[in-house]
């Protein structure tokens, strides 16, 4: 961009082109011929509908498009999540019933594992793996718990 603050994008090209053209074409209609004010109505019209999509539609899709080629679009910060909202979550996915089931193992697996790790309570860990096991005990993500416990985690 110029220091002007007027930019060579598309964009800014056709407002100048057409803001242009409909000026042009009224300072002619002014000289005696009225098929020229309606050529700068139309020019009007076509400046007023290229800046509309110059702003809503093309900008947008060409931002969309550099972010997702550049990778900048999915730069999004995580969540500022305590262990304890952590824990809250992961205890709400099993207890709820519409959460898929490979949702609620891996909920388990987790939980299970701040449990163990950051809470220092085997027991609660254990008791997160029976009740996923107890929904469903065929879970190959869970054969790992089969010695009656968690050794293997340890």
């Amino acid at each position: 961009m110029s220091s002007s603050g007027l930019g060579t994008s598309p964009g800014a090209v056709g407002r100048v082109a057409f803001g242009a053209a409909t000026i042009a074409a009224a300072l002619l209609g002014l000289l005696g011929d009225a098929r020229w004010f309606a050529a700068s109505g139309a020019f009007g019209a076509v400046w007023w509908a290229w800046d509309s999509l110059a702003d809503n539609v093309f900008g947008p899709m060409v931002r969309f498009l550099a972010d997702s080629v550049s990778g900048a679009g999915a730069a999004e910060e995580p969540p500022d999540l305590t262990v304890d909202d952590t824990v809250r979550l992961l205890e709400s996915h099993l207890a709820s019933n519409a959460a898929p089931r490979h949702v609620q193992i891996q909920s388990a697996l987790r939980l299970a594992e701040i449990y163990r790790l950051n809470k220092k309570d085997d027991a609660r860990a254990e008791d997160v793996i029976r009740r996923v096991k107890e929904k469903w005990p065929d879970a190959p993500e869970l054969a790992r718990f089969e010695r009656g416990g968690d050794e293997v985690m340890k």
